[in-house]
């Protein structure tokens, strides 16, 4: 089922302030799309080989503007009072350094029950599978590749980070990376339970082309963190007619002022990704984290505790993840309830345990302030407007 694009518009969001901090608000000169997207071809074959993961890191003080915002507690009563939990099992992880709270776990059940069907797997069912691993630079042989995480947005288009599809401030097509393959609920080397699919045609926003991005320092902690891949058919049918694909928002759709918090501007998010360092990288992860919406002199992040790493960037930030319940009288599922990805992730801390990440907002900015009627506003409206007007039989 066609899932509808999600629109809010800044008048709207009221939870969220654009902090343009002098920066112009003539808008940028759009978007850049890479290589040719590649022709119809078979899925390549499954070969073993070496993964690197690439996720950007900043420094833990690159994090603290978002501190400054968090309340001091959050619990009832007296929060110095420890917690405890009697589990079966060793619990996942609650917290890293940066005490931001998240569980990250696999995304696979436990053990089997009396059915394997894909409506009681998770990873080979949708949701799950309109994520998946993305392969790049890799040699002929397939191996010693560089890894990323990718979603559908569009039948025919992927979503992910910038990062994984050209390096920053190049200004020259040499920055663009090469050989995209993306695996949907990949849970092998070059395999999973739909293939493997080559991809191409990337297109990223002007400002990380060029390095005029606004970034905490150069290439990390960015506004326009974003880029799509096309994913050709084959035989004439696109992935996404199979495993499916998300709505995306923008400019804070089912982010809330939250007055519990201290006003926080906050977001519930689900994280999947393939980080490396996590199953070999070849295993998809689940992180639930409240995040919370920062901006400071025109640079407008989204962050999550999360203990995920190198190879899951790109892959989506989700709100209202999940199939929606048959909701009968004297229940409310409340507001904004569609699942749609907000963001992507983008950037970690350079000291390990920290156990946080970022994801560029999603919407309209000091540098992106054009709005593009269904295709949204800000940088992920032009982004996708660009792609589905070039390549209109994708979307």
């Amino acid at each position: 089922m066609r899932l509808h694009r999600l629109l809010l518009s800044v008048a709207g969001a009221a939870a969220l302030t654009l902090t343009l901090g002098g920066h112009v608000l003539a808008q940028s000169a759009g978007t850049i799309q890479g290589p040719a997207a590649v022709e119809e071809t078979n899925p390549p074959t499954s070969e073993s080989g070496a993964a690197q993961g690439i996720l950007p890191a900043a420094k833990p003080d690159q994090f603290t503007n978002a501190e400054k915002r968090a309340p001091e507690s959050v619990l009832p009563g007296n929060p110095g009072v420890s917690g405890g939990v009697k589990a079966p099992a060793a619990p996942p992880p609650a917290f890293g350094g940066s005490t931001a709270p998240y569980t990250t776990v696999r995304a696979a059940v436990t053990k089997l029950g009396d059915s394997s069907t894909d409506a009681k797997t998770p990873v080979s069912s949708y949701p799950y599978r309109a994520t998946g691993r993305l392969y790049f630079n890799c040699n002929s042989g397939k191996t010693n590749c560089t890894v990323c995480t990718a979603s559908l947005i569009e039948r025919g288009v992927l979503v992910t980070a910038a990062h994984c599809v050209f390096k920053f401030g190049t200004n020259a097509s040499s920055g663009f990376y090469k050989g995209w393959v993306w695996c949907p609920a990949a849970t092998g080397w070059f395999s999973g339970p739909y293939g493997c699919h080559s991809a191409g045609s990337p297109r990223i926003l002007t400002t990380y082309y060029n390095g005029s991005d606004v970034c905490a320092q150069s290439g990390v902690v960015c506004n326009d963190d974003m880029a799509t891949l096309l994913v050709p058919p084959v035989n004439g049918a696109y992935i996404g007619a199979t495993v499916g694909w998300y709505a995306y928002g923008w400019n804070g759709y089912s982010y809330t002022q939250a007055s519990m918090l201290g006003n926080v501007t906050a977001v519930q998010i689900t994280e999947l990704g393939y980080p490396v360092a996590l199953d070999g990288g070849l295993q998809m992860q689940r992180t639930d984290a409240v995040g919370w919406y920062y901006d400071s002199e025109g640079l407008l992040n989204t962050q999550i505790g999360s203990a995920q790493t190198g190879g899951s960037s790109g892959g989506p930030w989700l709100v209202n993840f999940g199939t929606t319940p048959s909701v009968g009288s004297g229940a409310s599922l409340g507001s904004a309830t569609t699942m749609a990805v907000v963001g992507v992730t983008s950037y970690d801390s350079t000291t390990v345990g920290y156990n946080r990440l970022g994801a560029s907002f999603f919407g309209q900015n000091s540098q992106y302030s054009g709005t593009y009627g269904s295709y949204g506003a800000g940088n992920i409206g032009l982004l996708v407007h660009d792609t589905c007007t070039a390549s209109a039989s994708y979307c």
